[in-house]
């Protein structure tokens, strides 16, 4: 390491001081909790459009305006809220004096937390999609196999209505036959054939129903087995789902905690900068001198002042402060006046003194005295 780097390398670590170093963090924080309240009104308007959808079917729109609108402001409000709440504990250092903000503030965080919660869970879940989707493959299998089944059974009934109408015939001619008495040699062989006809004609006929009721049985089965088989997929595709559920939840914590983070550590890094800088002022002349001068100046140096306008008498000045709550002596009254005529704010002129810059000229030129930022 080179002399000049560990020269700058000293300067940053010894004179950094919190709000210079702390500034992108706060940046940052501020920046995400913004986001923040973004993605909670995201999140939680699934919950709540649900919500107002139940009362307003067809208003689409009027939903979707008053669902932000409604989020928009519980987001608003609990920052708000919040914010008042970390600046006055940081002040108080006590949560028992600013307890009814505390509570306030559960109460709203409590609010957005279960909306942002609830709408993360409606937005991930996709149980009901999951179920529709089975329940639609089932019907569209189901009824692809009825109508497969349908085709089939309506040519087998066209069969048995053939077979039954040819056993019809037989009986009528078996009945017709029989009814001729006494009947011959060729009648009784006829009738005999007959019955044996019918018979087949029978079995045929129960042959086919049978066929018909196998069919419906197979059918039957096969839908059920779709069913059991889907039902194990869609099992599966919750529990898949579950995880993302559960990780949603876990991100909109995440969420509501960095909005918090954010708010208070704002709060935190603006009361920080203050202790840091008004410790500075108590401590160091410099800036004790820059604070009285600026606050003499600015009683001497009225907005209406003009420029080469006189300047009251030191006594005058000293009455004028005494007016304002500020004590000063004529010593600081005379060194004063000695450092705004070096710095040419103001010039004399025997024992008369005349403003001889600018009201927000003046005041620049003090701080670049002092070196104040």
């Amino acid at each position: 390491m080179k002399i000049e780097e560990f020269k700058q390398l000293e300067k940053r670590i010894n004179n950094q001081n919190f709000n210079e170093g702390y500034k992108t963090i706060n940046i940052v924080l501020l920046a995400l909790s913004w986001f923040g309240h973004i993605a909670s009104v995201f999140l939680a308007y699934f919950m709540l459009s649900k919500i107002l959808s139940g009362a307003m079917t067809d208003n689409t729109v009027v939903v979707f305006t008053a669902s932000v609108i409604i989020l928009g402001g519980i987001e608003l409000l609990k920052r708000d809220i919040f914010d008042k709440f970390s600046i006055q504990y940081l002040k108080l250092k006590s949560l028992q004096k600013v307890l009814p903000l505390f509570l306030l503030s559960v109460l709203i965080i409590g609010i957005s937390f279960y909306s942002s919660i609830s709408g993360a869970k409606e937005f991930a879940s996709k149980d009901k999609q999951f179920e529709s989707d089975k329940e639609l493959v089932i019907t569209q299998f189901s009824d692809s196999l009825n109508r497969i089944n349908d085709s089939i059974t309506k040519v087998k009934d066209i069969e048995i209505l053939n077979l039954k109408s040819k056993l019809d015939i037989k009986d009528k001619e078996q009945t017709d036959i029989e009814s001729q008495q006494p009947l011959s040699r060729q009648q009784r062989q006829r009738v005999a054939d007959l019955k044996t006809e019918k018979t087949t004609l029978r079995t045929d006929i129960e042959k086919i129903e049978s066929d018909k009721k196998t069919l419906s049985e197979e059918t039957k089965d096969k839908i059920k087995e779709k069913e059991i088989e889907l039902g194990s997929k869609t099992e599966e595709k919750k529990k898949d789902n579950s995880k993302n559920t559960v990780m949603f939840v876990i991100v909109s914590t995440l969420i509501e905690l960095t909005i918090l983070a954010g708010v208070y550590f704002n709060e935190y890094y603006k009361f920080r900068s203050y202790r840091e800088f008004r410790d500075k002022l108590e401590k160091d002349p410099n800036y004790q001198k820059f604070m009285i001068y600026e606050q003499i100046l600015d009683i001497v140096y009225l907005e209406d002042t003009k420029m080469n306008q006189k300047l009251p008498s030191n006594k005058a000045i000293i009455d004028m402060c005494k007016v304002n709550d500020m004590i000063v002596l004529n010593k600081d009254i005379t060194d004063f006046l000695k450092v705004m005529s070096g710095l040419g704010i103001i010039k004399f002129s025997g024992s008369a003194k005349y403003i001889n810059k600018q009201r927000d000229l003046s005041f620049e030129i003090l701080r670049k005295h002092f070196n104040v930022e």
